[in-house]
Formats: structure tokens, sequence, C-alpha cells
């Protein structure tokens, strides 16, 4: 059962009132059909927007903008749609998040609270962004150093094709 819609653009919504009895209630600002610029100062350009209003953030997962998508009749077969969403009150150069699996709807979902209108923005066919490659969270990487007496092999690692490079006799494991 669909619990959001499209607002029509000459449709006025009170944000205060339609969500003031459930704070897990929010919009999105869809940014679709458009490009990013280069960073730094990156815009998204060319193309069109969006409000989604009435959506349940217990609810909402990435299939919902699969739908909006097909909705918006932007959805051809083949063509892959890459999903991102802007931390409120950060540019869109630092700002933007992968919003692609359940894990990335979880960290879009700590938003909601305090911000009741999220920014999203998509591209199709290929991302050329790298927010589907980085970790949304990197405090939840661990690095371990593994002792000598649990490697059962061991890489020689040397230096090529420099002009400084230590000597043969110094190898790096």
């Amino acid at each position: 059962m669909v619990n959001w819609r499209i607002r029509q653009e000459w449709e006025e919504y009170d944000l205060q009132s339609s969500y003031a009895d459930n704070p897990f209630m929010f919009s999105i600002r869809l940014n679709y059909g458009g490009v990013f610029t280069k960073f730094p100062g990156r815009k998204y350009i060319k193309g069109k927007m969006k409000y989604i209003d009435g959506i349940d953030s217990d609810l909402f997962s990435v299939h919902d903008m699969d739908e909006i998508m097909e909705l918006l009749d932007c959805v051809e077969p083949g063509k892959s749609i890459y999903y991102h969403f802007k931390r409120p009150t950060w540019d869109l150069d630092f700002g933007l998040y992968a919003l692609g699996c359940d894990e990335d709807v979880n960290h879009f979902r700590s938003y909601v609270y305090e911000h009741k209108v999220i920014e999203v923005y998509t591209e199709f066919w290929e991302t050329k962004l790298h927010t589907y490659q980085m970790s949304p969270n990197p405090t939840k990487i661990k690095i371990h150093e593994i002792p000598e007496s649990l490697c059962r092999k061991s890489l020689l690692l040397t230096w090529s094709n420099s002009g400084d490079c230590p000597s043969e006799e110094a190898p790096v494991f």
C-alpha cells in the first residue's frame, strides 16, 4: 500500500500541520532527469523537481523510489537509476550519500526526525559520484594488525619505476 503522494506543482502543502502528530513522516524534494557538475562547487543542472509528501519513514524503502520514478515516467528497460540523498544543511560537494539499499535507507532515516524535507537526486545509466563506493559511516571501519604467526603466506612488495627506490635488500611487507 502506497503511503505517499506526488505533489502537484500548483499545490501548497503545510509540513508543520501535516507532520505535527507524527515525527517520522516526511517529504522528499526529488531532483531527477539532470546531471551533476564537477567538484568543487557541484550543482545539479538540466533537471526537474517534484515533492513527494506523506512518506512514513518506517515504511519507506528504495522500492518506493523506483515506484515514484515509474509514476514520473522515468523508467526504461535496462536503464539503471542511482539515487543519492543530501544530508540536510550540507552542500552537494560533501553532503551526498547513496540511497541504494536497506543500510542506506537506515542512514537516510536518521535525518527525518529533525528535517521534514530531504533532498534526493537521481542519475541515469551510470553514476559519476563516489557515494556508491564509500561507506556511509566510516566510523564502522576497523583496521586490525594480523600477527605474522597467523599468516601462512607473505607477500613481497618492491618499488619499481621510481628514482628513489629502496634497495632490494629492504623488502616491504
